[in-house]
């Protein structure tokens, strides 16, 4: 929802943040954010990933995520760039999550 902010901290790495809101009738499990990083114009690549805050869930198999959203929920999430990563020129993302019983 909304745009997605870019702050630098006082150590120089950059702080991506922002929400995601599940517009499904499902409940999203470990939502995450898979984000690519255009490193100069010649493309290369490299990519973050970091998952939703959202509602913990533990499943029949006994695994537990905190990255859960339920429909109409909105997750917050926030990616840490270090600084040693290196310059981009921009980026760009894809949303993922799993459903399980």
């Amino acid at each position: 929802t909304g745009d997605i902010t870019e702050e630098k901290d006082g150590s120089g790495n950059t702080i991506l943040s922002g929400e995601i809101k599940n517009v499904g009738n499902k409940r999203a499990d470990f939502s995450k954010i898979i984000f690519s990083f255009r490193m100069n114009w010649q493309g290369d690549t490299k990519t973050l990933t970091t998952f939703i805050n959202g509602i913990t869930n533990t499943f029949d198999t006994g695994i537990v995520s905190d990255a859960s959203l339920l429909p109409g929920a909105v997750g917050k999430f926030d990616l840490y760039v270090p600084h040693d990563f290196g310059g981009f020129i921009g980026y760009s993302y894809i949303i993922d999550w799993e459903e399980y019983q």
